[in-house]
């Protein structure tokens, strides 16, 4: 019987006869009931709730002993809690009952209950009456509108009068409010483990950027101290080398001279490896600012640069060409990062270009962006390899038998630049006929 339905009896009773016994009865049951309710409410802890909403039955029966059985995930009946009518817990292991009884309630969401259960004709070849010996059994179903949840069982050695309708009335009514605290309990205690989690995923997270802020910055401070260590003797190198080629230079014969710029050389690309592994770990550890201000593409950021490449260009017999297609081409950048860029793409087209030429050009494209092309006739990129041509490290030749030098840091560090700068970068190429980068900027505003 559903709570509401036992509250209009009742009313129905008192209209019709408000002096008589029945009326008087069902009042106490009613307050009964209202102080069952109140009490197995009283609490959102799910074991506390069990232990409320178990004793009272067991109470309300007058029952030896009680169990709560409920639906786990997989849809399965599990123990949840067991008592005996001394208000004892009793162990899983004791949990022997009538599981055809509990079955049935389960899956007919109505309730059972059987007064001299060795004599009921429905259950009498269930074998677990019989060997429990057991007289009374009340079984309800706890269901939340049209969600069972789970079953209340309670049983006796004992015959028990539990025909009279204040007993079996007062069981489905407990039952029915136990669902609705249980379920209310097994919210609270999910939101409670939700939240929970949440607080120790944070805790994690926490842990995990303090650790990664720690690293990063021992990762910096390294680097930092290895390039001190690393310019520092270079530098003198570089001093005293030169020092040396001024006393000795009219001394020089052709061999002395090659190997002051074998020297030279080799300092160089030992300072510009430095630089290039010290720029990636700024990009990586975010140690990096960004000064965006209105530059021109040719005057600001190309021209300054144009004539170291031009005569490293000659140098290899290589023709070398400006063509500005969109004069005053105004964007908005970083000016050190922009070179940056164009110093690596152009230094690079050189590199990987034996003959033909190298092309720099300014244009806008279909949408009307500003664009800088860097063109080459060189060895060209494999398709197979472009997909990893912005990884750091990374190099199409490898090995000890590598033909061109380079640390593969170039075209990773060009390709953050370009990010942080919000513009795109497009690559076209052939093996054995050439390379273009295209550095494609947003319109300025």
């Amino acid at each position: 019987m559903k709570f509401n339905d036992f509250k209009k009896n009742i009313e129905s009773l008192r209209s019709g006869s408000d002096s008589s016994q029945e009326s008087s009865i069902n009042s106490k049951n009613l307050e009964a009931i209202l102080s069952i309710i109140k009490t197995i409410n009283r609490s959102l802890i799910l074991d506390d709730v069990l232990e409320l909403v178990l004793q009272n039955a067991i109470e309300t029966a007058k029952a030896d002993r009680g169990f709560i059985v409920l639906r786990n995930s997989a849809g399965d009946l599990e123990y949840k809690l067991g008592m005996n009518n001394k208000g004892n817990s009793l162990p899983e292991s004791l949990f022997e009952i009538s599981t055809t009884v509990v079955q049935d309630v389960f899956n007919t969401g109505q309730s059972i209950f059987l007064e001299g259960a060795q004599s009921d004709t429905n259950y009498d070849q269930s074998k677990s009456i019989l060997k429990l010996d057991l007289q009374t059994i009340l079984c309800a179903p706890l269901i939340i509108g049209d969600k069972k949840i789970g079953v209340i069982y309670v049983d006796s050695k004992s015959l028990q009068k539990i025909k009279a309708r204040e007993i079996t009335d007062t069981f489905e009514i407990l039952a029915g409010q136990a669902a609705i605290a249980i379920r209310n309990a097994q919210l609270y205690q999910g939101q409670i483990k939700a939240y929970n989690s949440l607080q120790e995923a944070n805790k994690q997270l926490r842990i995990s950027k303090e650790l990664a802020e720690r690293s990063d910055k021992l990762k910096s401070e390294f680097l930092a101290q290895m390039s001190h260590e690393i310019r520092t003797p270079i530098n003198i190198i570089f001093g005293f080398t030169s020092l040396l080629r001024d006393i000795v230079e009219d001394k020089l014969v052709e061999d002395h001279t090659e190997t002051f710029e074998m020297i030279n050389n080799a300092g160089q690309r030992i300072m510009r490896t430095v630089d290039a592994i010290l720029e990636m770990s700024q990009i990586q550890t975010g140690n990096i600012e960004i000064n965006s201000e209105k530059l021109d593409l040719e005057k600001d950021i190309l021209k300054p640069i144009l004539r170291e490449f031009q005569l490293k260009a000659e140098s290899k017999k290589l023709g070398f060409e400006f063509k500005n297609n969109s004069p005053d081409q105004k964007i908005l950048g970083d000016k050190y990062m922009l070179s940056q860029v164009f110093i690596h793409l152009i230094d690079n087209a050189i590199k990987f270009t034996p003959k033909g030429k190298v092309e720099i050009i300014i244009f806008s494209n279909s949408n009307q962006q500003p664009c800088v092309s860097v063109k080459d006739t060189g060895i060209g990129i494999s398709e197979e390899y472009q997909s990893k041509l912005y990884s750091p490290f990374s190099q199409e030749d490898t090995g000890y038998t590598r033909r061109f030098e380079g640390n593969g840091l170039g075209l990773a560090i060009v390709k953050r630049y370009v990010e942080l700068n919000k513009a795109d970068i497009e690559v076209q190429s052939q093996k054995g006929v050439g390379t273009t980068f295209t550095v494609v900027f947003k319109k300025e505003q």
